[in-house]
Protein backbone atom coordinates (compact mmCIF):
# COMPACT_ATOMS: atom_id res chain seq x y z
CA UNK A 1 0.00 0.00 0.00
CA UNK A 2 1.14 3.55 -0.72
CA UNK A 3 0.99 6.25 1.95
CA UNK A 4 1.93 9.88 2.38
CA UNK A 5 3.63 10.80 5.65
CA UNK A 6 3.13 14.43 6.64
CA UNK A 7 5.85 15.34 9.12
CA UNK A 8 4.60 17.81 11.68
CA UNK A 9 6.67 20.42 13.48
CA UNK A 10 5.99 20.07 17.20
CA UNK A 11 7.37 21.96 20.17
CA UNK A 12 10.13 19.89 21.71
CA UNK A 13 10.78 18.04 18.47
CA UNK A 14 14.13 17.65 16.75
CA UNK A 15 16.11 20.88 16.45
CA UNK A 16 17.34 22.00 13.06
CA UNK A 17 16.67 19.99 9.88
CA UNK A 18 14.45 16.94 10.27
CA UNK A 19 16.41 13.73 10.74
CA UNK A 20 15.92 11.22 7.93
CA UNK A 21 13.33 8.55 8.57
CA UNK A 22 14.84 5.33 9.84
CA UNK A 23 14.46 2.54 7.28
CA UNK A 24 12.97 -0.82 8.22
CA UNK A 25 12.38 -4.15 6.47
CA UNK A 26 9.20 -4.09 4.42
CA UNK A 27 9.02 -0.28 4.25
CA UNK A 28 10.13 1.39 1.00
CA UNK A 29 10.75 5.13 1.24
CA UNK A 30 10.10 6.40 -2.29
CA UNK A 31 10.53 10.11 -1.68
CA UNK A 32 11.43 12.22 1.34
CA UNK A 33 11.61 16.01 1.47
CA UNK A 34 12.25 18.51 4.23
CA UNK A 35 10.54 21.85 3.73
CA UNK A 36 11.89 25.34 4.19
CA UNK A 37 10.46 27.13 7.28
CA UNK A 38 6.87 28.40 7.14
CA UNK A 39 8.22 31.94 6.72
CA UNK A 40 9.18 30.94 3.17
CA UNK A 41 5.68 29.68 2.30
CA UNK A 42 3.42 31.46 -0.18
CA UNK A 43 -0.35 31.12 0.21
CA UNK A 44 -2.53 31.50 -2.88
CA UNK A 45 -6.33 31.63 -3.13
CA UNK A 46 -7.83 31.34 -6.61
CA UNK A 47 -11.33 32.63 -7.28
CA UNK A 48 -13.41 34.31 -9.96
CA UNK A 49 -11.76 37.58 -8.89
CA UNK A 50 -8.34 36.22 -9.76
CA UNK A 51 -5.32 35.16 -7.73
CA UNK A 52 -4.85 36.44 -4.19
CA UNK A 53 -1.35 35.96 -2.83
CA UNK A 54 -0.01 36.33 0.70
CA UNK A 55 2.83 35.06 2.85
CA UNK A 56 2.45 32.09 5.16
CA UNK A 57 1.12 28.56 5.30
CA UNK A 58 -2.43 27.44 4.53
CA UNK A 59 -2.27 25.50 7.82
CA UNK A 60 -2.72 28.40 10.20
CA UNK A 61 -3.96 26.80 13.41
CA UNK A 62 -3.32 23.07 12.91
CA UNK A 63 0.03 21.29 13.26
CA UNK A 64 2.80 22.96 11.26
CA UNK A 65 4.16 21.04 8.30
CA UNK A 66 7.91 20.38 8.22
CA UNK A 67 8.27 17.64 5.62
CA UNK A 68 6.64 14.96 3.51
CA UNK A 69 7.50 11.40 2.56
CA UNK A 70 6.01 8.84 0.19
CA UNK A 71 6.27 5.24 1.31
CA UNK A 72 5.16 1.74 0.37
CA UNK A 73 4.16 -0.54 3.25
CA UNK A 74 2.45 -3.94 3.38
CA UNK A 75 -0.41 -2.55 5.50
CA UNK A 76 -1.61 0.45 7.47
CA UNK A 77 -0.72 -1.31 10.73
CA UNK A 78 2.83 -1.93 9.47
CA UNK A 79 3.20 1.75 8.55
CA UNK A 80 1.94 2.86 11.97
CA UNK A 81 4.29 0.47 13.79
CA UNK A 82 7.21 1.83 11.75
CA UNK A 83 6.33 5.45 12.53
CA UNK A 84 5.96 4.60 16.22
CA UNK A 85 9.54 3.29 16.24
CA UNK A 86 11.02 6.59 14.99
CA UNK A 87 13.10 8.74 17.41
CA UNK A 88 11.57 10.87 20.17
CA UNK A 89 10.14 14.24 19.21
CA UNK A 90 8.79 13.12 15.85
CA UNK A 91 5.15 13.72 14.93
CA UNK A 92 3.47 12.39 11.81
CA UNK A 93 0.19 12.20 9.98
CA UNK A 94 -0.32 8.99 8.02
CA UNK A 95 -2.62 9.31 4.99
CA UNK A 96 -3.59 6.86 2.28
CA UNK A 97 -2.81 8.11 -1.20
CA UNK A 98 -5.06 8.18 -4.22
CA UNK A 99 -7.84 10.44 -5.39
CA UNK A 100 -11.23 8.98 -4.56
CA UNK A 101 -12.27 9.97 -8.08
CA UNK A 102 -9.63 7.77 -9.70
CA UNK A 103 -7.19 10.43 -10.94
CA UNK A 104 -3.80 8.71 -11.23
CA UNK A 105 -0.88 9.96 -9.18
CA UNK A 106 2.62 10.64 -10.49
CA UNK A 107 5.20 8.14 -9.30
CA UNK A 108 8.46 9.66 -8.01
CA UNK A 109 11.74 8.72 -9.61
CA UNK A 110 12.83 11.46 -12.00
CA UNK A 111 15.94 13.22 -10.65
CA UNK A 112 15.74 16.97 -10.08
CA UNK A 113 18.14 19.33 -11.82
CA UNK A 114 16.55 22.56 -10.52
CA UNK A 115 15.27 23.79 -7.15
CA UNK A 116 12.27 21.84 -5.89
CA UNK A 117 8.99 23.19 -4.55
CA UNK A 118 6.09 21.45 -2.85
CA UNK A 119 2.61 22.64 -3.82
CA UNK A 120 -0.07 21.66 -1.30
CA UNK A 121 -3.82 22.03 -1.82
CA UNK A 122 -5.98 22.67 1.20
CA UNK A 123 -8.82 20.28 2.03
CA UNK A 124 -12.47 21.30 2.23
CA UNK A 125 -15.79 19.60 3.01
CA UNK A 126 -15.93 18.04 -0.47
CA UNK A 127 -12.46 16.50 -0.32
CA UNK A 128 -13.05 15.19 3.21
CA UNK A 129 -16.30 13.60 1.99
CA UNK A 130 -14.41 12.25 -1.07
CA UNK A 131 -16.96 13.75 -3.45
CA UNK A 132 -15.77 13.47 -7.04
CA UNK A 133 -15.61 16.65 -9.18
CA UNK A 134 -17.05 16.69 -12.73
CA UNK A 135 -15.40 14.24 -15.13
CA UNK A 136 -14.41 17.06 -17.50
CA UNK A 137 -12.39 18.72 -14.75
CA UNK A 138 -10.67 15.45 -13.88
CA UNK A 139 -9.68 14.99 -17.52
CA UNK A 140 -8.12 18.46 -17.61
CA UNK A 141 -6.24 17.75 -14.37
CA UNK A 142 -4.87 14.50 -15.78
CA UNK A 143 -3.83 16.20 -19.03
CA UNK A 144 -2.07 18.99 -17.10
CA UNK A 145 -0.21 16.46 -14.94
CA UNK A 146 0.85 14.48 -18.03
CA UNK A 147 2.18 17.59 -19.75
CA UNK A 148 4.10 18.63 -16.62
CA UNK A 149 5.70 15.17 -16.44
CA UNK A 150 6.69 15.28 -20.13
CA UNK A 151 8.27 18.70 -19.68
CA UNK A 152 10.26 17.45 -16.67
CA UNK A 153 8.57 19.93 -14.31
CA UNK A 154 6.46 17.49 -12.25
CA UNK A 155 8.45 15.03 -10.14
CA UNK A 156 5.67 13.46 -8.04
CA UNK A 157 2.01 14.08 -7.22
CA UNK A 158 -0.96 12.43 -5.58
CA UNK A 159 -4.22 13.04 -3.82
CA UNK A 160 -4.82 12.08 -0.22
CA UNK A 161 -7.80 10.10 0.93
CA UNK A 162 -9.93 11.62 3.67
CA UNK A 163 -8.64 11.76 7.22
CA UNK A 164 -11.24 9.12 8.15
CA UNK A 165 -8.58 6.76 6.76
CA UNK A 166 -5.70 8.58 8.51
CA UNK A 167 -3.88 8.59 11.83
CA UNK A 168 -1.56 10.91 13.73
CA UNK A 169 1.46 9.49 15.52
CA UNK A 170 3.70 11.26 18.02
CA UNK A 171 6.72 9.71 19.71
CA UNK A 172 7.76 10.73 23.23
CA UNK A 173 10.08 8.92 25.63
CA UNK A 174 10.12 5.89 23.40
CA UNK A 175 6.31 5.61 23.41
CA UNK A 176 4.05 6.18 20.42
CA UNK A 177 0.70 7.93 20.79
CA UNK A 178 -1.72 7.21 17.93
CA UNK A 179 -4.89 9.19 17.22
CA UNK A 180 -7.11 7.87 14.45
CA UNK A 181 -9.06 10.17 12.12
CA UNK A 182 -11.26 11.72 11.00
CA UNK A 183 -9.86 15.06 12.18
CA UNK A 184 -12.31 17.85 12.86
CA UNK A 185 -10.31 20.79 11.52
CA UNK A 186 -11.24 20.31 7.82
CA UNK A 187 -9.90 23.76 6.94
CA UNK A 188 -6.46 22.84 8.33
CA UNK A 189 -5.89 19.67 6.33
CA UNK A 190 -4.10 18.73 3.12
CA UNK A 191 -5.99 17.15 0.21
CA UNK A 192 -3.15 16.65 -2.27
CA UNK A 193 0.32 17.69 -3.38
CA UNK A 194 2.59 18.27 -6.37
CA UNK A 195 6.40 18.13 -6.17
CA UNK A 196 7.80 20.41 -8.88
CA UNK A 197 11.19 21.54 -10.06
CA UNK A 198 11.47 25.05 -11.45
CA UNK A 199 13.92 27.86 -12.02
CA UNK A 200 12.18 30.13 -9.53
CA UNK A 201 9.25 30.49 -7.18
CA UNK A 202 7.54 32.73 -9.74
CA UNK A 203 7.62 29.90 -12.29
CA UNK A 204 5.71 27.76 -9.79
CA UNK A 205 3.22 30.57 -9.11
CA UNK A 206 2.53 30.78 -12.85
CA UNK A 207 1.89 27.01 -12.97
CA UNK A 208 -0.38 27.16 -9.92
CA UNK A 209 -2.32 30.03 -11.50
CA UNK A 210 -3.40 27.98 -14.52
CA UNK A 211 -3.84 24.50 -12.99
CA UNK A 212 -7.42 23.11 -13.37
CA UNK A 213 -8.10 22.17 -9.74
CA UNK A 214 -10.87 19.85 -8.61
CA UNK A 215 -12.11 22.50 -6.20
CA UNK A 216 -14.14 25.52 -7.25
CA UNK A 217 -12.18 27.87 -5.00
CA UNK A 218 -8.81 26.22 -4.40
CA UNK A 219 -6.37 27.40 -1.77
CA UNK A 220 -2.78 26.27 -2.16
CA UNK A 221 0.60 26.68 -0.53
CA UNK A 222 3.94 26.78 -2.29
CA UNK A 223 6.88 25.84 -0.09
CA UNK A 224 10.53 25.54 -1.19
CA UNK A 225 12.17 22.22 -0.41
CA UNK A 226 15.09 22.74 1.94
Amino acid sequence: MRFVILRHAEAGGPAGPLPALRPAPGIAIQEEVTLAPEEAAVRIVLSEDGLHRSAGSILRSGPGLAGLALIEAPSRDAALAWLGAQPDGNAFELRETGCANGLAGVEPGQPATQPRFLVLVRADADTEAERAPPAERLQRMGACNDEAVRSGRLLAADGLRSTARGSRVSVHRGQARVIDGPFAEAKELIAGFWLLQAGSLEDVVDWVRTYPYAQTRPEVEIRPVA
